[in-house]
C-alpha cells in the first residue's frame, strides 16, 4: 500500500523557494535606508550622552565621599 503523502525533496525545496520569494520584504527606498540611518545614530548618540551623564555623576559623588572622609565629617550632617 503507498502512502499519498510522500514528498521528494524537490517539492520542498521548490514550495521553500517560493515562500522565500513571496514574502514581504524591508522597502529598500533611499529615503528609508536614511531614516533607518539617522535613528540608530541617534540612537547612538543618546547612549553616549547618557553614558557620559552618569561617568560626571560617579565623579561627582566620588569625590564628595573622598573630601568627607578626608575632613573626617560627613558633608550631608553638617
Amino acid at each position: 500500500m503507498k502512502t499519498a503523502y510522500a514528498f521528494s525533496h524537490e517539492t520542498v525545496f521548490a514550495d521553500l523557494r517560493l515562500a522565500a520569494m513571496t514574502r514581504e520584504r524591508e522597502p529598500s527606498s533611499k529615503a528609508y535606508r536614511q531614516d533607518r540611518f539617522e535613528n540608530t545614530e541617534r540612537a547612538a548618540k543618546e547612549t553616549i550622552e547618557a553614558e557620559q551623564r552618569a561617568r560626571r555623576e560617579k565623579t561627582r559623588r566620588l569625590k564628595e565621599l573622598r573630601l568627607s572622609q578626608q575632613g573626617g565629617k560627613d558633608p550631608a550632617t553638617k
